[in-house]
């Protein structure tokens, strides 16, 4: 009896925090230096594209969900592989892996500034279910998220 009753609290507690939602976390925000292995695009449904990035670090491999191709594109600005970067950003995880959630990327001495002081997305977000990058789209399945 004492089992069950422990399992069921359990799953209880598993599924409810699975249930809530996914937030930047400015407490744990770290800065990031690499190289930019690969950049990636995520489409959704709806036709916007999310943008990720593979950073080659001292530390190894970081997932970086930047956000909206259509927000990167109006800032002006652009990833290509090879290049050398600078992440702000907050390890977030979610069900599935723990990507860092960029806040601000600086190439050269430039910067693209993705959220608010408070964490929040300075483009419109899209419906529930973005992953950071501020677009809906299925999850991933790549070697860098973990």
């Amino acid at each position: 009896m004492l089992r069950t009753c422990i399992s069921t609290a359990l799953i209880f507690l598993t599924s409810a925090a699975l249930s809530q939602p996914v937030r930047y976390d400015r407490a744990t925000e770290k800065a990031y230096s690499g190289t930019i292995k690969a950049v990636a695009s995520y489409p959704a449904p709806d036709g916007s594209v999310g943008v990720h990035l593979d950073l080659t670090t001292a530390d190894g491999m970081v997932s970086v969900h930047v956000g909206p191709a259509m927000y990167i594109g109006q800032q002006n600005f652009w990833f290509f592989a090879d290049d050398q970067i600078q992440v702000i950003g907050s390890r977030v995880a979610s069900e599935w892996n723990t990507p860092v959630w960029a806040k601000a990327i600086m190439k050269g001495s430039t910067v693209l500034t993705l959220r608010n002081d408070d964490g929040s997305p300075k483009w419109t977000p899209a419906g529930g279910g973005t992953d950071g990058c501020g677009v809906a789209h299925p999850p991933l399945q790549r070697a860098t998220e973990y």
